[in-house]
């Protein structure tokens, strides 16, 4: 994998520093995790502009361009995959130059610590369709206590420039938890639907739980659960930004911090009408 480099000033290095040691708290734990280019159609050249995104209805924060916060944070195109460099404490995170055709950014964090009161928790497992976990708790007498869980994001984006042709939309990251387009998603129209594949540790998530909605009508969300073969289709009913996601939950073991760990996949492209 290729890397760009960066040279960074004392000033920098001191927020960086600072940056770092307040990272626990930069990430929200039951928010969405998103990445979000300024443009989803640009020209071939043009620097697009990449956020880092966590919220609801694609509403909420940004987060910079730290690199202890993930394990990869890479750009796929024509011409091969490629680590996203940036100057620590960016916002944006980055700015990527638009190759000729397609460009899939992909960012895997590392894990996160955050402990749920039972109420909020019990609530995003029915939120996020991992109802089961609730039983287990039930059943081992914890229904009402806080819930000690890490959590990592597993994130994609979709840019075009120019006509879509080539194979990049399907490419495997590799991450634990993963959406991808089974079809190219700049091939869709409005009215058409996109089946999405979902993967964890590289084999097919049947019955999982996947997600979708626009910017422009967040609150309009189809929830599709996952057949055997990992596949989930979408109405692709309105243009706009479309934001895929799904979550998966496991229990630890000997682990004396945290007693879950989730993965939470998004996917985001744009649906020209």
């Amino acid at each position: 994998m290729r890397k760009l480099t960066s040279t960074v000033g004392p000033f920098r290095r001191l927020l960086f520093c600072t940056i770092a040691i307040l990272a626990p708290l930069q990430f929200s734990f039951a928010h969405d995790f998103w990445i979000e280019p300024d443009r989803f159609s640009p020209e071939p050249g043009d620097q697009v502009e990449i956020r880092l995104r966590q919220g609801m209805a694609f509403k909420g924060d940004t987060l910079p361009y730290i690199n202890e916060w993930f394990v990869d944070f890479s750009r796929v195109t024509a011409d091969g995959r490629e680590d996203v460099i940036s100057i620590p404490g960016d916002d944006p995170a980055a700015r990527l130059p638009a190759p000729d055709g397609a460009m899939l950014i992909g960012y895997l964090s590392k894990r996160a610590f955050t402990e749920l009161p039972a109420e909020k928790f019990n609530r995003y497992l029915e939120d996020e369709g991992i109802e089961f976990v609730r039983q287990l708790r039930i059943d081992a007498d914890e229904d009402e206590l806080p819930a000690p869980e890490y959590f990592v994001r597993c994130a994609k984006a979709l840019v075009q420039s120019g006509e879509p042709g080539e194979d990049v939309y399907a490419t495997e990251l590799g991450y634990r938890l993963e959406l991808i387009p089974v079809t190219d998603p700049y091939a869709a129209t409005p009215g058409d639907s996109l089946t999405f594949r979902l993967l964890y540790r590289g084999e097919p998530a049947a019955d999982f739980l996947v997600q979708a909605f626009t910017r422009e009508l967040p609150e309009s969300i189809q929830r599709i659960r996952t057949d055997e073969n990992g596949l989930a289709t979408i109405e692709l009913d309105s243009a706009g930004v479309w934001l895929i996601k799904a979550v998966s939950i496991q229990p630890l073991v000997g682990v004396p911090k945290a007693k879950w760990l989730s993965h939470w996949a998004s996917f985001l492209f744009e649906l020209e009408g």
